[in-house]
């Protein structure tokens, strides 16, 4: 699962860093700068789960960077994570109103930022994965069949990922972009709708081996996740 962390000073970028990396399985993706994050989030067929995103930044700001991103429909539900200054409170406010999922005040201790970044997954770990009891109740399932459910879509992902890493020729690709779509119709019913959504975004465009690659990757990781939660 894919984080960006955008910031001007690499000192602080890697501070962050360091922090995500601490509280999990996550992917962390840089930018410099808030042109170069809007530059990757337009050209990465994959989205990240989250953006953290330093305040004061040259040419284009953080709050900027928010702006664009609301105004746009294909990130207008990107959790974002703002970090500031102690006395950046008044900016802090008015970036409310754009959908804000948290901020961290520099300069922080590890410990007082992974608090309030853990918060902040928990949310978005809410919005990608149903609670594997409120998924039971809606099919009508028992745990066992739900964990046998998930087992085999575990299953067809590790064929999936064998398919594309083979797929030697565009036709071969082709057809492994087919299963893809077929699979898709059955993630948001198991409670996996961040996956959904993704598989939805390679089956409408042309994802190359490296895209279906990184979905597979991240849409194993969410199965993991709700095996672990039955």
């Amino acid at each position: 699962m894919k984080i960006l962390v955008v910031d001007d000073e690499a000192i602080s970028r890697m501070a962050l860093m360091d922090v995500i990396q601490s509280a999990g399985n996550y992917r962390v993706q840089e930018a410099s700068s808030g042109e170069e994050a809007w530059t990757q989030l337009n050209a990465a067929l994959i989205p990240p789960m989250l953006v953290c995103c330093d305040i004061r930044m040259p040419v284009m700001s953080g709050i900027e960077l928010l702006q664009r991103a609301r105004a746009n429909p294909a990130f207008k539900d990107l959790p974002f994570v703002l970090i500031s200054m102690a006395n950046d409170a008044d900016t802090i406010k008015s970036a409310i109103q754009f959908g804000v999922s948290g901020y961290i005040v520099k300069p922080f201790t590890q410990g007082d930022a992974r608090a309030r970044l853990d918060k902040v997954l928990s949310q978005c770990h809410a919005r990608m994965l149903e609670a594997p009891e409120s998924t039971m109740a809606r099919m009508k399932l028992m745990p066992d069949r739900y964990r046998a459910y998930l087992l085999s879509l575990q299953r067809q992902l590790e064929l999936l990922v064998a398919e594309f890493a083979n797929a030697l020729n565009a036709e071969a690709l082709k057809t492994a972009r087919e299963r893809m779509a077929l699979l898709e119709t059955g993630l948001a019913p198991l409670g996996l709708w961040r996956a959904a959504q993704l598989f939805k975004r390679c089956a409408e465009g042309e994802p190359t081996a490296a895209d279906a690659a990184e979905c597979l990757d991240e849409v194993r990781q969410h199965v993991h996740l709700q095996l672990c939660a039955i």
